[in-house]
């Protein structure tokens, strides 16, 4: 299946690219993602999106197709065909 994910901010410094179109295996979970990104392109972004209990850092949000994963599975979301997924760091600013 292919994904389509966007990162901003530190992440986008991390990963080296605002936007990237993976083919990846069906079924594939949030999670799953965040390990073939790091794994992909820079193992730093695991340890940036995680805590050290594996779970998203409070203070990160990711977007699939518009929704908070917090309203869906979390990070145990599985991915569709298609799908657009979108990390967002920290706001900043005031």
């Amino acid at each position: 299946m292919r994904i389509r994910v966007k990162f901003f901010g530190d992440l986008y410094e991390i990963v080296g690219t605002f936007r990237v179109e993976l083919e990846t295996p069906t079924g594939l979970t949030v999670r799953e993602l965040v390990d073939l990104i790091s794994r992909t392109f820079n193992p730093k972004f695991a340890e940036a999106v995680l805590d050290n209990d594996g779970k998203l850092r409070g203070e990160y949000v990711v977007l699939i197709n518009g929704k908070a994963i917090e309203w869906l599975d979390g990070l145990f979301t599985k991915l569709n065909d298609n799908d657009e997924v979108v990390f967002l760091p920290p706001a900043e600013g005031g």
